[in-house]
């Protein structure tokens, strides 16, 4: 069967969706995502920007059609340079500009999407006060100390979570340099806010202007020809009620590009894992989730792009800190090469998969098993092991539904109906002798036995499922099946 490319495939959708009348809008620039997370433990939700800086200065922010966000979505144009096709009628949803079209364009030299993450990845920080407020919270001593190569720190952090391809060699941080502006001139605007508050929404493009402004003196962006690649903008009182993170396009000391940013409030940078989490949007990740549907992606304690604090191992300076990343994360990345996953074929496997966060294997890190097309499971081992996910809540095989148009594309997958509120059950850590099946799309996991690092696990795909099912196996054995 011929196989038409997805770009291809979105071209012929958004044909058919601007053929109802819709007049088209053509733009070039850059396109970036935002995540804006509300506390750990608030119970607030969050937000997400998509936003179009078009070559004339413009921001914009957008909506991506049904066709493109089934096709990968906020995934897979984030942080690059565009042609956008914008339909003149408004997304019925958010009220804003709808994207029915788009092709990469060359120029992308700043590309910040989810692939090929790897090398010295710098950062710098910018403690930034309001005019109006004299507090320091923390000290250039702390911000400095936070990208040490030491248990705890981020560039030891990174290094691990990416079994060394990526660090943040060449950071750095400054003291606090203060805004030309009060509190209010960059929260009080109109907007949705946040999480909906329609009085409380940051000026994210003000506050990056007005700190990167502040700090020049003392900041070469272009690092002498090898440019910084992220900015951690940290602030002395609160902003919207949430932490940013994502990518902010921008020309600084000639460098035009998307600079992986975040803007931080105090209880942003108190714990590490915010820090992670927020850093990790500036890489282009999204959150995962768990699979209770009631619109919160905090519920995962699996993953520090989901539940960010939870679960974590404590630091006495930086507070709670990251954990790993899931493997659909990692992959995304470029951090799990291809030989590390096991691609399931039709019929039954017998693999070995070691526990995610293992500095080197032998065996496979993950194994994806597709449906529906674009969709598939990811299925991996995490343990309760070393400085980051040494306080899991278990050691066990966990499963992931991957949905790659999805706000958030992986939920982790929960035997028990219904799911749980919060993914730290016996439902979503599936033990020796447990078996995960989906009947509907003919995959079943079964884990077999525990491993020195891992688990041996049973997959099924395919026919085969169905077939023992008919043949009266209801107790989802496949190993006397030839």
């Amino acid at each position: 069967m011929r196989r038409i490319s997805a770009f291809v495939l979105a071209l012929l959708l958004a044909t058919t969706a601007s053929s109802a009348g819709d007049e088209l809008i053509r733009l070039t620039g850059q396109l970036d995502t935002l995540w804006g997370d509300s506390a750990p433990g608030s119970g607030q939700g969050y937000r997400r920007i998509l936003q179009l800086t078009t070559d004339d200065g413009r921001r914009i922010e957008v909506e991506l059609g049904d066709g493109l966000a089934r096709l990968g979505g906020v995934a897979r144009w984030n942080g690059t340079r565009v042609e956008a096709s914008l339909s003149v009628g408004e997304d019925k949803a958010s009220g804003r500009p709808r994207i029915v079209a788009l092709r990469s364009v060359p120029g992308s030299s700043g590309e910040t999407s989810l692939r090929g993450v790897s090398g010295s990845v710098p950062w710098v920080t910018i403690p930034c006060k309001f005019a109006d407020v004299a507090d320091e919270p923390r000290n250039f001593t702390f911000f400095d100390g936070m990208y040490a190569n030491l248990p705890g720190g981020l560039d030891h952090y990174w290094r691990e979570v990416s079994y060394g391809i990526i660090d943040v060699v060449g950071s750095m941080a400054i003291d606090w340099v203060t805004l030309p502006n009060n509190q209010t001139h960059y929260i009080q605007i109109p907007g949705e806010g946040c999480f909906g508050s329609p009085d409380q929404q940051a000026d994210l493009s003000a506050l990056f202007a007005d700190c990167t402004a502040a700090a020049d003196a003392l900041v070469d962006f272009s690092g002498g020809g090898a440019p910084f690649e992220g900015i951690n903008l940290m602030f002395n009182s609160d902003l919207d009620g949430c932490a940013w993170g994502g990518s902010r396009f921008a020309t600084l000391d000639g460098v035009s590009k998307s600079w992986r940013t975040t803007w931080e409030p105090p209880w942003g940078y108190a714990n590490e894992g915010v820090m992670g989490h927020e850093m990790g949007h500036g890489m282009g990740l999204p959150h995962s989730n768990n699979s209770d549907g009631d619109g919160s992606p905090y519920d995962s304690p699996w993953d520090v792009m989901s539940s960010a604090t939870g679960y974590s191992v404590s630091d006495p300076v930086y507070g709670s800190l990251g954990k790993h990343t899931i493997s659909y994360h990692k992959e995304s990345l470029g951090w799990i090469t291809p030989g590390e996953i096991f691609e399931a074929p039709a019929g039954i496997s017998v693999i070995t998969i070691d526990q995610l966060a293992l500095a080197s294997t032998g065996n496979y890190r993950m194994a994806r098993i597709p449906f529906d097309g674009f969709s598939y499971y990811t299925v991996e081992v995490r343990d309760l092991v070393g400085g980051y996910d040494g306080a899991l809540p278990g050691n066990a095989v966990i499963i992931h539904e991957v949905v790659p148009g999805r706000s958030e594309p992986a939920w982790v997958v929960d035997g028990d109906d219904p799911p749980a509120n919060y993914a730290d059950t016996e439902g979503v850590m599936w033990r020796v002798g447990e078996t995960f099946l989906d009947l509907d799309r003919e995959i079943q996991v079964r884990v077999l036995a525990a491993t020195a690092d891992g688990f041996q696990v049973e997959i099924a795909s395919g026919a085969v499922v169905t077939e023992i099912f008919r043949d009266g196996f209801e107790n989802g054995d496949l190993s006397s099946w030839n």
